[in-house]
């Protein structure tokens, strides 16, 4: 028997990846099986769920045509009608994205963060283009996800090596504000910088400080 700490089920088949969120599994030996996966009693909960997403597609679809109507029918410019189907596309994948079992909280934290940025560049580019999506929201966002790793690290001590493939993604998702500035989208190189050292520095004391267990992880991760 193994556990899942990512979403707390405990297995009877003898697996070494959870097959709800694809994390990493320990072995539970003489401990007591509450949950079972699968759940079947979730099910009724997860139909609710998504019959109240497509209420709420059904209502912002409405109301964005609503919208267009006054709009049209005072000849206003459209930047705040794109603004607002930007917000209902982000709440209603927001909702899609938590009510998704088999996606772990560590993928949906990456989706909204992104999605979050990708509303406040629309919102930048609706308003005339400041840069400041560019330059402080994006970097911005990547340093608050670097720092919530570390906390959720501290607080998952029994199994933090499960964060390490996060990490490498974070390292990755660090270089796109060094594209941006090379092709004039962004005018600033003081977040990006420490956007990637933060990064950079996360996953080289993970690294030391874990020493064997995060060797034998990336290993059993990457095969390096």
């Amino acid at each position: 028997m193994s556990k899942c700490w990512n979403c707390g089920v405990q297995l009877l088949d003898p697996v070494s990846v959870c097959p709800l969120c694809k994390c990493i599994v320990e072995p539970t030996e003489g401990m007591e099986c509450r949950q079972i996966y699968p759940y079947g009693f979730a099910e009724r909960g997860i139909k609710k769920m998504q019959r109240a997403l497509s209420i709420y597609l059904f209502a912002a679809i409405v109301a964005e045509a609503i919208l267009i109507g006054i709009n049209a029918a005072v000849g206003g410019k459209p930047g705040w009608v794109i603004i607002m189907a930007g917000l209902f596309a982000y709440g209603y994948v927001t909702l899609k994205v938590s009510i998704q079992m088999h996606i772990g909280y560590r993928l949906k934290m990456i989706l909204q963060t992104l999605l979050g940025v990708a509303v406040l560049l629309l919102i930048d580019l609706e308003t005339g283009f400041h840069g400041w999506s560019l330059d402080y929201v994006l970097p911005g966002s990547l340093i608050l996800m670097d720092a919530a790793i570390v906390i959720l690290m501290i607080a998952n001590r029994r199994n933090w090596q499960s964060y390490i493939p996060l990490e490498i993604l974070m390292i990755a998702l660090a270089a796109g504000p060094f594209v941006l500035y090379y092709f004039g989208f962004s005018a600033s190189l003081i977040l990006p910088c420490v956007t990637m050292a933060l990064a950079i520095l996360v996953f080289a004391g993970t690294m030391i400080i874990g020493g064997q267990r995060a060797r034998d992880e990336l290993y059993r991760r990457f095969h390096v």
